[in-house]
């Protein structure tokens, strides 16, 4: 019954996949975060000395909290960099097969979010700088695609 109804060949069911692995990854992203919100402390001075900590830290910049007086330059480049995405996700092939593509759109989806809800972006994973699973996405979905590029080329 459903096979009439949604995909019926395995192009499609691959790309449906894709699609609701994003979603997945964009939803544990969010949790996480409020999670952070409820039971973890604000940052202070004291836990930066350590190399890792769990706390809060509202960041307001882009990557590394560069930019961090310019909450509204983030949100552009947010925006902008989303908007890259899409137009090689529509333009390229290769990457509308990859799983990269995913996590980068989550990861952006997820920082993008926090900057529109709040103007700034829930950090809550310190290790050497403050980070959050929307970070790791990005980082994860670069080193996808850029070891897939190596391979093509």
């Amino acid at each position: 019954m459903y096979e009439s109804i949604f995909c019926k060949d395995r192009r499609c069911k691959k790309t449906a996949l894709r699609w609701i692995f994003f979603a997945l990854l964009l939803i544990a992203d969010r949790a996480v975060k409020l999670l952070a919100t409820f039971y973890l402390p604000e940052a202070t001075a004291q836990e930066n000395a350590r190399f890792f900590s769990l706390s809060l830290q509202n960041n307001q910049g882009i990557s590394f909290s560069l930019l961090s007086g310019f909450p509204l330059v983030s949100l552009v480049m947010s925006i902008l960099g989303i908007a890259i995405l899409g137009f090689l996700y529509l333009k390229n092939a290769w990457l509308r097969t990859s799983v990269g593509i995913m996590f980068l759109w989550a990861g952006a989806m997820g920082n993008m979010t926090d900057r529109l809800l709040y103007g700034y972006v829930i950090d809550w994973f310190y290790v050497g700088v403050y980070i959050n699973l929307a970070d790791i996405w990005l980082c994860v979905g670069c080193l996808i695609i850029l070891r897939r590029a190596a391979a093509i080329f």
